[in-house]
């Protein structure tokens, strides 16, 4: 039987439990961390990992916010909950639609804390969009698709996020176009995520009081900050001098944004936790880390139109239909860039130009279905491979008999795929069902890819610039482009080992497996609560009906994940 949340005001008997405390920082890594702590610039996360136990957090495969922050909050790997990607692929369509927190299966670590009558706080988390109901608070992350950034439509509880944004303003503001890049962007930029932390932390403490004055302090408070993860996107060629793509021309402000911006995190998780109680058992956790990325970009599609599994239909840009609306989307980009946001949000909102119809046509236009074999959609966030099954795609034509066959040659040709100079593109091709197992498997590519390293560098997938009659699959970026952007990737990019830190009364009884992975928060959580921790999908089945984004929905997350880096 799943397990539903109580309505707001509910209260049932039950005995005392510990507090915890959970400070996300997306995309931290202990490389950063081991190599300031010496500095004394991170003094509290130092003494914690000192006084309590540390570990590596494996992620996900591949190491994406989306699917990992489900995890993390269901206990169930992608197969089992379902999300994949921020995107997916529409099943026998060349489409896709955005995910959301309803296409999610199993209870999320809120409803079961909420269902053993421990009240919750949960503030900024991706992939909780839309807000599920909770005793307590939950305030989305940045997929809530709000022209304006958290608004009371975000929050599981309006009128109390908006009694707490008058006081402190709102969760997240925006404050900061990831995709504009004009001169003084960066040192712009640097400012402003440590402001964003002030704010989200300002809002955090008033979050607590706000609850605890309603006669409801939270036995689990989860806080999520993004800007570890947003400062090592833009800025970590300046923080690491070895970076290919390092500019030794970067102000002392580009150089320093990384530092600064841990440095600021590490002071507000200290003012939470003194603020939450320093009596509680308290976990600082990432949802994947980060590093550097090579000059290297690569293109997926091109490398199957090299191997015969793929083929353009005819004209340099693919066919009419994918020139349309790259017209359209170019227009439409270019138009956000020059209008005051309003204006250009209110044109294109009555435009009513379909966001998931742009990317479907970035992904899947111009192709010849008729002689391809493969195909991929070529994001970063969930590099695989999809075959043009007969029967299962609406204009496949690969046989059943012949899909393993197909899939063997698609796994041949991503494996003999080398850089310049011989090494390896990609560190494993394999099938589906070897990386996942659950319900839903068949939402993942029929190949999984994970891109090697180039030189401990991360490769970039782009998407195949097919007006280039010459495009290669492999392309090594020149001086101008090594900041990233669209077509370059960004400079820094996600690793699997995110950071695990416990400390406080009860953190060396905790059940750490070794290896730690994403999966076994939810339950090392839940049994630090006193909660059953069971992760049978059979019993913990989402309650949630389904609900897709509208079309003015779909605009507004896709314009923040475009200015994230996520979407070309």
């Amino acid at each position: 039987m799943s397990t539903r949340p109580p309505t707001a005001g509910a209260s049932r008997p039950r005995a005392a439990r510990r507090p915890i405390l959970v400070l996300g920082l997306d995309g931290a890594t202990f490389e950063v961390i081991d190599r300031l702590s010496p500095t004394g610039r991170l003094p509290n996360l130092t003494a914690w990992r000192a006084a309590g136990r540390s570990c590596p957090l494996l992620s996900t495969r591949p190491p994406m916010s989306f699917p990992a922050w489900s995890t993390f909050m269901s206990g169930l790997g992608p197969g089992r909950h379902g999300i994949f990607d921020f995107t997916q692929k529409v099943p026998g369509a060349y489409r896709i639609e955005f995910a959301n927190a309803t296409h999610r299966s199993g209870d999320s670590l809120f409803a079961r804390a909420n269902g053993a009558g421990s009240p919750i706080l949960c503030l900024g988390m991706p992939a909780t969009f839309p807000p599920e109901p909770v005793d307590g608070l939950l305030v989305s992350g940045f997929d809530s698709p709000v022209s304006t950034g958290t608004d009371a439509s975000s929050a599981s509880d309006p009128v109390l996020y908006r009694e707490i944004a008058d006081r402190v303003g709102p969760w997240m503001a925006p404050d900061l176009d990831e995709a504009a890049h004009d001169d003084g962007w960066h040192e712009r930029a640097a400012g402003r995520l440590l402001a964003r932390i002030d704010r989200k932390t300002a809002f955090a403490l008033e979050a607590l009081r706000a609850l605890r004055d309603r006669g409801k302090p939270p036995e689990l408070a989860v806080v999520v900050f993004s800007e570890s993860d947003t400062v090592c996107h833009h800025f970590w060629r300046d923080h690491d001098p070895n970076s290919p793509r390092h500019d030794p021309s970067a102000s002392a402000v580009r150089r320093d944004a990384v530092s600064a911006v841990y440095e600021r995190l590490d002071a507000a998780c200290g003012e939470i936790r003194e603020a939450f109680g320093e009596d509680a058992l308290c976990v600082v956790a990432s949802d994947h880390g980060a590093g550097g990325a090579a000059k290297r970009v690569v293109h997926l599609a091109a490398r199957l139109a090299e191997c015969g599994l793929l083929s353009r239909s005819g004209g340099r840009n693919g066919g009419g239909f994918l020139g349309f609306d790259a017209l359209a989307r170019a227009t439409r980009d270019t138009a956000l860039r020059v209008l005051p946001p309003r204006v250009a949000q209110h044109i294109f909102r009555r435009a009513r130009f379909a966001a998931a119809r742009l990317e479907s046509a970035a992904r899947f236009g111009g192709i010849d279905w008729s002689r391809t074999a493969a195909f991929s959609e070529e994001v970063n966030t969930q590099p695989g491979v999809w075959l043009n099954v007969r029967g299962r795609e609406a204009d496949g034509c690969v046989a059943a008999d012949d899909y393993e066959r197909v899939r063997d040659d698609v796994i041949a040709a991503l494996r003999e795929w080398t850089l310049p100079g011989g090494a390896p593109v990609v560190a494993r091709a394999r099938r589906r069902e070897e990386v996942y197992d659950g319900p839903h498997v068949d939402r993942a590519p029929d190949v999984v890819v994970e891109l090697a390293l180039d030189d401990g560098y991360g490769l970039s997938l782009v998407g195949t610039p097919w007006s280039d009659p010459d495009v290669a699959s492999v392309r090594t970026l020149g001086d101008d482009e090594l900041a990233g952007g669209r077509g370059r990737g960004m400079n820094g990019t996600h690793r699997q080992e995110g950071i695990w830190i416990a400390t406080g009364p009860a953190a060396d009884s905790l059940e750490i497996p070794s290896p730690m992975n994403l999966e076994h928060v939810t339950p090392t959580l839940l049994r630090a609560l006193g909660i059953d921790a069971s992760t049978d999908d059979t019993e913990r089945a989402t309650t949630r009906d389904r609900v897709d984004y509208t079309d003015d929905e779909e605009h507004l997350v896709a314009d923040r994940l475009r200015a994230l880096g996520y979407l070309e």
